[in-house]
C-alpha cells in the first residue's frame, strides 16, 4: 500500500539523479509509476460507496484492509450524527480535527480523538452563537449528540446581545421638540446609562454535561474589529444566574476556571451557589475577574464547606487585606483542605494582606505552595499587624512582613514546599530572616527574582533549597553509601539538576551530618553551614507555641521548631583541601591524579542582630 507521505530526509537521501543511474527504469521513489494502471474493482467501488455514503453498508462488514483504505477516502464533511453512530475510528477523528481546525491539540495523548473534535466542535458553537439566534431545542439536540464525548470544555470568548443603534438626540433638540425639560431630563439619564448585554444561556449548554470534569469560560470577545463598545466585555447577573443552573447539574464537575470577567459580589454569590451540591470540586480559578473583598468573603465561606477543594487561584483581583484575612482564617479549619494558594499581582494588598498569610502559616494551615509575587510587600515595618497573634510585639518596634513570613515558615512545622515572592521589595535585614528560615525549612522549589532580598541572602536561601530538593529525590531512590561511590552519585545528581554546586559538599550533605551548603554569589563562592535559628528570634506566636524538638544536641545550641539536628553552628575560618576521586582506566592503571586546589569556606552568620559577615 502506497503510504500517505514520506519524511524530507528520507526522500532526499534516496532521490535519485541524472548523472546517476541513468539506465535504471524502475523508480521506486516515483510514487506516479504505476498511475496509468487501472485500479482493482474492489478499491473503485470501495470509493463510490464512500461519496455518498449515509451509513450503510456498515464498517464493521467490510473486511480490515477494505476498511482502512474505505476511512482514508472518506471525506469529512458527512452529517455528524452519522459518523457519530458510525466512525470510532481514531485516525479518523484526527484526520476530521485537523481538516476544521489547524491549530494544535493539548490533550492528543490523553484522550481519543472523538473527545478531543466533540469538544472544540462544541466550543465553537457556543463562542459563535448569536444570542438572538439561540434555540434550547436545538442546544439539547446538539448535548445528546456530543454530550457523551465532552470531558473539559474551553470557552474563550462569548458574543452579548446585539443592541439597536437609536438616534441621538441633543439637549437642545429634544427641548424644542417637546418643549418639556423633565422630557430632556429623561432622555439625558436614558443616555448616560450603559446597557446591559446578555450571552447566551449557559443552563442548557451546560445542564446536560454529565461527564464535564474540566470548565474554561470567559465572558469577552477575542475578535472585535471596528465596532468596539465598552459593553461588549461584560458580565450580567443574567449571565451569572443561568451560569449557576447550568453547573447544578454538573454534578461530576472537578476544575472551574473563569478568567478575565467581571465579576462583583453579587455574580461570584450566584456562581458559587451553583456548586453547592457538587462534592468533587479540585479547582477554583477566578483569576483577573475584579474581585473585591464581599466576592472574596463569599469564596471564604465557600472554602470552609469544600473539603476536597486543593487549588485557588486569585490572581489579579481588586481586594484588599480585609478580603484577604477572611480567607487567612478559612485557612487553619479543619474542613479546608486548600494546598495551592496563588495569590500574585494582587498590589492592593501590600505588607498588611500577606501579614495574615503568615499568620495562618503560623498556625499551621495546610499550604504546601504559595504564589505571593508581585503583591506589594514593602520593607517597612507594619503599620497595622495583626491584632493578637505576636507576643513579643510592641508599639515601638513593630515587625515587617518579612519578619512574619521568616517566622512563619522557619519555626513551626509547616509543610510549605514551594513559595514565590518574586516582585517584591522585601528589604534588609528582612531578607537575611528570610533566608536562615528557608535554611530550617522543607522548602525545595523557591522564586526569589527582584524580591528586594540580597545577593549573598538571595545565595543561601537558592542553595538551600537546591540541597533541600536533593535530599528529597535521595529519599525516592538515590542511596548514598559512605565510600567513593556517593561521590560519583552526586556528581550525576549535580550534572543531571544543572546546579553549579560542589558535588563533594553535596555528597556529604546528603548522607552524612553537619549539613553544608555550597553557593555561588555575584560576591564569590561560599561554603555555608546552617545553623538553629537563636531561642530569641523573633514574634512567637501566642495561639500555637512552637514544637519541642525531637532530637536534643550539644552542638546544636537551643532547641528549635525545626531540625535541630540537622543543623550545626558556623565553623571558623580555614583552609580546607579538596578531596580527589582516585580513578582507574579499563585496564587497571592509575589515572593521573588532579592537583590539589584548595578553596576558602568562610563562616556566614544570618540572625536577627546586625552581626558583621566575617
Amino acid at each position: 500500500m502506497i503510504p500517505l507521505g514520506v519524511n524530507r530526509n528520507t526522500y532526499f537521501a534516496y532521490k535519485s539523479y541524472e548523472n546517476t543511474e541513468s539506465k535504471r527504469k524502475l523508480k521506486s521513489e516515483n510514487f506516479e509509476w504505476d498511475s496509468n494502471h487501472p485500479q482493482s474493482l474492489v478499491k473503485l467501488c470501495i470509493e463510490k460507496l464512500s461519496v455518498n455514503w449515509t451509513g450503510t453498508p456498515k464498517l464493521e462488514e467490510l473486511i480490515a484492509k477494505d476498511r482502512e483504505f474505505f476511512l482514508q477516502v472518506l471525506k469529512t464533511d458527512i452529517p455528524l450524527q452519522i459518523l457519530v453512530d458510525n466512525v470510532k475510528s481514531d485516525s479518523f477523528w484526527k484526520k476530521c480535527y485537523y481538516s476544521k481546525w489547524s491549530e494544535y491539540a493539548i490533550d492528543e495523548n490523553y484522550k481519543p480523538w472523538i473527545n478531543i473534535f466533540m469538544e472544540r466542535h462544541y466550543a465553537d458553537i457556543l463562542e459563535n452563537m448569536n444570542p438572538r439566534q439561540y434555540d434550547p431545542e436545538k442546544i439539547k439536540n446538539l448535548v445528546k449528540l456530543c454530550g457523551p464525548y465532552i470531558q473539559s470544555l474551553s470557552i474563550r470568548s462569548l458574543i452579548p446581545t446585539d443592541i439597536q443603534e437609536k438616534r441621538n438626540v441633543s439637549p437642545e433638540m429634544a427641548e424644542l421638540i417637546t418643549g418639556q425639560r423633565d422630557n430632556v431630563n429623561k432622555i439625558t439619564s436614558h443616555c448616560s446609562e450603559s446597557p446591559t448585554r446578555d450571552h447566551i444561556s449557559l443552563h442548557a449548554a451546560l445542564g446536560s454535561l454529565s461527564n464535564l470534569t474540566e470548565l474554561y469560560i470567559t465572558f469577552q470577545l477575542r475578535f472585535i474589529g471596528i465596532e468596539y463598545r465598552r459593553d461588549q466585555f461584560q458580565f450580567t447577573n443574567n449571565d451569572a444566574k443561568n451560569l449557576a443552573r447550568g453547573l447544578q447539574n454538573c454534578v461530576q464537575l472537578k476544575v472551574l476556571r473563569i478568567t478575565r470577567s467581571d465579576m462583583n459580589c453579587q455574580r461570584v454569590k450566584y456562581v458559587l451557589r451553583g456548586l453547592q451540591d457538587n462534592k468533587k470540586i479540585e479547582t477554583l480559578d477566578f483569576s483577573h475577574c475584579k474581585i473585591g473583598d464581599d466576592g472574596t468573603s463569599s469564596i471564604a465561606k465557600f472554602i470552609s464547606k469544600k473539603d476536597k477543594l486543593r487549588n485557588l487561584i486569585l490572581a489579579d483581583n481588586v481586594f484588599g487585606p480585609i478580603g484577604i484575612e477572611s480567607i487567612s482564617h478559612v485557612l487553619n479549619h479543619t474542613s479546608c483542605g486548600i494546598r495551592t494558594l496563588d495569590l500574585r499581582l494582587n498590589n492592593k494588598l501590600g505588607s498588611e494582606g500577606i501579614a495574615h498569610i503568615a499568620v495562618a502559616i503560623a498556625r499551621g494551615c495546610n499550604l504546601t505552595s504559595l504564589n505571593i509575587s508581585g503583591c506589594g510587600i514593602k520593607s517597612a515595618p507594619l503599620q497595622k499587624p495583626p491584632a493578637g497573634v505576636w507576643s513579643s510585639m510592641n508599639a515601638e518596634n513593630p515587625p515587617t512582613c518579612g519578619d512574619l513570613l521568616a517566622r512563619a515558615i522557619g519555626l513551626v512545622k509547616t509543610p510549605l514546599r514551594h513559595l514565590d515572592i518574586s516582585v517584591n521589595d522585601i528589604g534588609s535585614p528582612s531578607d537575611n530572616n528570610i533566608s536562615n528560615a528557608i535554611c530550617l525549612s522543607y522548602l525545595i522549589d523557591i522564586n526569589l527574582k527582584r524580591s528586594g532580598m540580597g545577593s549573598i541572602a538571595m545565595a543561601i536561601a537558592e542553595a538551600a533549597a537546591a540541597a533541600q530538593r536533593l535530599r528529597r529525590e535521595s529519599e525516592k531512590g538515590i542511596r548514598f553509601r559512605r565510600s567513593a561511590s556517593r561521590l560519583v552519585q552526586a556528581r550525576r545528581v549535580v550534572k543531571g539538576m544543572n546546579i553549579d554546586a560542589d558535588p563533594l559538599l553535596f555528597a556529604q550533605q546528603l548522607s552524612a551530618r553537619p549539613s553544608i551548603v555550597s553557593i555561588a554569589s555575584e560576591e564569590g563562592y561560599f561554603s555555608v553551614q546552617t545553623q538553629p535559628l537563636p531561642a530569641d528570634f523573633g514574634f512567637v506566636p501566642t495561639l500555637k507555641s512552637p514544637l519541642p524538638s525531637s532530637r536534643n544536641s550539644s552542638t546544636t545550641g537551643p532547641p528549635t521548631s525545626r531540625r535541630s539536628s540537622h543543623h550545626v553552628i558556623l565553623e571558623p575560618v580555614r583552609e580546607i583541601l579538596r578531596a580527589t576521586l582516585v580513578r582507574r582506566k579499563s585496564d587497571g592503571s592509575l589515572l593521573q591524579l588532579r592537583c590539589d586546589n584548595t578553596e576558602r569556606h568562610i563562616k556566614i552568620y544570618v540572625s536577627n542582630d546586625n552581626s558583621d559577615t566575617s
